[in-house]
């Protein structure tokens, strides 16, 4: 226990190293899986508050957020309806169960150290009919085979080798957190990111893959991938 308290330490002075830019962007595909209708939503890692704005304009929703770190949970304030400061993995949420058409994780599930715990945790405030939203990292997109093959794992302020990152998934690693969860996947979408030379590489990917009998259909689609959006219901 000590050991991931000293780690969740190291991490939050991580995040005031951040550029101020990390806690003001909006995942528009993420928004986009936001139900019209939906009346009440809280954002894990809701940052600044500017997802959560929005949010409210697109649905006139009462509007939730979590954020642990305290500078962007106040400026956050100002634009929904409520925020709790404090870590998703040991808060006591002061909600009813099923309270929420959406749980929102918009690129957090990675810097948590026990993720499939909170999933499940959560679970029971989702209503019947809603959904956790999510936007989660690639580790299998290209530029991470370009580092490796370079022999460099290189921790960065922001980006998918994020030094506040405690976990990393493939999309299948995700598909199998849901499930072991007790979620079934009703959407997953690519962000794609490539370039001309990263083409040129997931092309020799392929070969080198064919050449070696791996069994990885989608590899060129996954490589292009450097996140996914995921809606995923109850089961």
């Amino acid at each position: 226990m000590e050991t991931n308290k000293n780690s969740l330490a190291d991490s939050m002075k991580e995040y005031e190293l951040k550029d101020k830019e990390y806690y003001k962007g909006i995942n528009w595909q993420l928004f986009d899986l936001i139900e019209p209708h939906a009346k009440t939503i809280l954002e894990v890692g809701c940052a600044e508050g500017l997802f959560g704005a929005a949010v409210k304009e697109k649905t006139n929703c009462t509007y939730y957020g979590l954020e642990s770190y305290p500078p962007a949970a106040e400026k956050a304030t100002h634009y929904i309806d409520e925020v709790l400061t404090g870590d998703i993995e040991t808060l006591k949420l002061p909600f009813q169960k099923n309270t929420f058409d959406h749980i929102i994780f918009g690129d957090v599930l990675e810097h948590l150290i026990d993720p499939w715990t909170v999933l499940g945790n959560i679970k029971p405030y989702v209503k019947d009919t809603g959904s956790i939203l999510a936007s989660i990292p690639n580790i299998g997109h290209i530029s991470i085979f370009e580092s490796l093959l370079s022999g460099k794992w290189t921790y960065i302020q922001a980006g998918l080798l994020d030094k506040t990152h405690f976990r990393f998934f493939t999309l299948e690693e995700m598909k199998k957190m849901f499930h072991e969860t007790g979620y079934k996947i009703r959407q997953i979408e690519p962000i794609v990111f490539t370039t001309h030379y990263y083409e040129k590489m997931i092309s020799k990917l392929a070969y080198v893959r064919s050449c070696m009998g791996i069994h990885h259909a989608d590899l060129e689609e996954e490589a292009r991938a450097y996140q996914y959006v995921i809606k995923a219901d109850k089961r």
